[in-house]
């Protein structure tokens, strides 16, 4: 999922820059206002433990290698902005001390893990506890969040990488279906992943998922669990 430099033309690049950039001054403006004690180092916790699951890369289809993004739990239990700046700490460490993405891409791995990454599993949750806000919505909605979350950046970065032919010299078709089979797979594991500590925090520490968060649009709070 991490583009590395010269994949992607300067073009694609400079889009991407400007389209993370906005998102994360946005983000740091509307965070700044509503993150609190008990919110700052959950967060530099996710952080760390997120960053330490993407240096995990576990063999896949066709002789590559996938990890988990962990997006989804950094969106849910923090907020989609929240967790748009946690990925992007993570994603910059990765760039600049292992070489795991590139500088000029770095704007698109933010795009797609940061952004896509975390606001569609946080608002496909928001959803489905809309309708049914129980333990059923919780597992439904964090593991088709999180399963949508990851194969929507992988289209975002399959796109990224098929536009900038001949930069990249395989094309859009091809990019966009080695992109969607791997990470439909590891969208799978993500989603089970999900789940189970969605299910944990619920048990272990359900004030974690009652935590007032920011997101695009609606209130940012996660709507509360009706009993089991």
């Amino acid at each position: 999922m991490h583009i590395p430099d010269g994949f992607l033309t300067i073009v694609i690049c400079a889009v991407m820059y400007a389209i993370a950039l906005l998102f994360l001054a946005v983000a740091f403006w509307r965070t700044n206002r509503i993150l609190n004690e008990k919110q700052i180092p959950l967060m530099a916790t996710l952080t760390a433990m997120f960053f330490a699951a993407q240096m995990m890369n576990y063999p896949i289809i066709g002789g590559t290698t996938a990890h988990l993004l962990g997006g989804p739990i950094l969106a849910i239990t923090l907020g989609p902005y929240a967790g748009l700046i946690s990925m992007t700490i993570i994603l910059m460490i990765q760039a600049l001390f292992f070489g795991d993405g590139g500088v000029l891409s770095f704007g698109a791995n933010v795009f797609n893990m940061g952004i896509v990454g975390t606001f569609i599993p946080f608002l496909v949750l928001f959803v489905f506890l809309k309708v049914s806000p129980n333990r059923k919505g919780l597992i439904i909605g964090g593991f088709l969040g999180a399963f949508l979350g990851d194969l929507g950046a992988a289209v975002a970065a399959g796109l990224e990488l098929g536009l900038s032919y001949p930069t990249f010299p395989y094309g859009l078709t091809i990019a966009l279906a080695v992109m969607i089979i791997h990470h439909s797979i590891i969208g799978v594991i993500e989603g089970v992943a999900t789940v189970v500590i969605l299910l944990t925090l619920q048990q272990a520490r359900p004030d974690l998922l009652s935590l007032k968060r920011v997101a695009p649009f609606i209130t940012g709070d996660l709507p509360p669990l009706e009993g089991k």
